[in-house]
């Protein structure tokens, strides 16, 4: 992404104005012609400029002082598609496009400000000012390769980006995702300050954050590496996540697949982390830096592993579908839940380490209450219906992603329209608590 950031090749002339012109737009042309413009002229770096026609850019720009302002019915589109370039290089230089639209190849932003309320199409920016994507018309950056931020952007429109590396404050108030639509981003690298707020989205392959994230919106990622500080206040979901840092999670985690905390993990009372597959704590060093400390709940689609420390008062639980694994501590209160668990306490598989006798086994969720239940199920493998008793019941169906494809209060349910692959059945009670989970291979 670098070699595009910064290699952005001016080759423009910076003619300095001693007065200020103002031109507008008096027809369609280039803007290099005078006739193009009232008065009769070719603008500046310093002059104030206004579009309401079609004007294309047949040379690069470089402003030092001034504005461009396009307007409803005007546009600023270069002379052969993505080959212009435009520097804003003062604090007082501004570019804002109203209701038109803008192409160009590369927008440098040493100095000024970008308000954008539509179109937006441009390759690479590179922003040290200020961008404000407003929602106001359809705010929306669009084609673009990568960007680079180390100043200030405001996105509450729709940013549809390839990559993109910010390093110093970036709010995200609208949509992020990658052109061509709503796919997701290729990588995304936080080093600054980050906000998603509430009701906004980012769809993004990978994300990795080694400065400050805020989640209070909506996430939608396949890789995390968390080397920083990542608070997530709403919805998060994910393939894998790596945290090597401090992660904060105060409301919903979904992970289609795995969990490493490598460092220090809170999962805080009333939070939830749901994992389709393994937990792992444990600090790649060696030492024992990996602290997870749990007063929500965690559930494990397959197995868990604890070569450190675990923490957790007695409103955090841990339920467990398959292997247990701790040679670390385990320590305070909290409520683990071993699906298979041995005859004997602890009631974890494999127990080399350390467990406090504080905690409980299998009493803040009901897992040893499903020994008492009698659930059938069956076919499994299916190619479509499964049947799992007589009485109706409240059953929720997962993707192997994470995504919840069936709600139902029933005694059967039918995946034939669904892919072929591995679903998750979980049956719960009327109070929503978790009584029985079951993996479904769909033939």
């Amino acid at each position: 992404m670098k070699k595009y950031l910064f290699t952005l090749l001016f080759f423009v002339g910076i003619g300095l104005n001693a007065f200020s012109t103002t031109y507008t737009s008096a027809q369609n042309g280039n803007w290099t012609n005078p006739t193009t413009w009232s008065p009769l002229g070719v603008p500046l770096s310093g002059d104030i400029v206004t579009i309401t026609h079609s004007v294309t850019l047949d040379t690069d720009l470089a402003f030092n002082v001034g504005s461009i302002t396009i307007n409803s019915g005007g546009s600023l589109n270069d002379d052969v598609p993505f080959s212009r370039d435009i520097w804003m290089n003062g604090v007082n230089v501004s570019i804002t496009n109203n209701n038109g639209g803008v192409r160009i190849r590369n927008l440098l932003i040493s100095a000024g400000t970008l308000t954008n309320k539509a179109d937006f199409a441009v390759k690479v920016v590179a922003n040290f000012g200020t961008i404000h994507n407003l929602v106001t018309s359809g705010g929306h950056l669009i084609n673009l390769d990568s960007l680079y931020n180390d100043g200030l952007i405001n996105n509450e429109g729709i940013i549809t980006i390839n990559t993109f590396f910010n390093n110093d404050v970036f709010n995200n108030y609208g949509n992020i995702n990658k052109f061509g639509g709503p796919f997701p981003v290729d990588s995304m690298y936080n080093a600054g300050t980050f906000l998603n707020d509430v009701g906004a989205l980012i769809i993004a392959d990978s994300c990795t954050n080694s400065g400050t994230f805020t989640n209070n919106g909506t996430l939608e990622y396949m890789q995390v590496t968390n080397l920083g500080t990542f608070t997530n206040n709403d919805q998060m979901n994910f393939d894998d996540l790596t945290n090597m840092g401090t992660f904060n999670n105060n409301a919903t985690l979904v992970g289609s697949k795995s969990l490493w905390n490598n460092e220090i993990f809170w999962n805080n009372s009333s939070a939830s982390l749901s994992l389709a597959v393994s937990f792992l704590n444990s600090d790649s060093t060696g030492l024992s830096g990996a602290v997870f400390n749990n007063y929500g709940n965690v559930d494990i689609g397959d197995s868990f592993y604890n070569f450190n420390v675990i923490n957790g008062t007695y409103q955090g639980s841990f339920s467990v579908q398959d292997t247990s694994y701790n040679s670390g501590v385990m320590t305070e209160s909290f409520d683990f839940c071993d699906a298979t668990p041995p005859p004997s306490s602890p009631y974890i598989d494999i127990n080399l380490g350390t467990v406090d006798p504080l905690i409980t086994y299998c009493t803040a969720t009901t897992i040893n209450e499903i020994k008492h239940i009698d659930f059938t199920i069956y076919p499994n493998p299916t190619e479509g219906y499964v049947y799992f008793g007589n009485e109706k019941q409240f059953v929720q169906v997962f993707s192997a992603e994470g995504k919840k494809i069936i709600d139902e209060y029933t005694n059967q349910i039918n995946l034939k329209r669904f892919d072929s692959g591995i679903y998750y059945l979980m049956i719960n009670d009327e109070k929503g608590n978790r009584i029985y989970s079951e993996k479904i291979i769909k033939e």
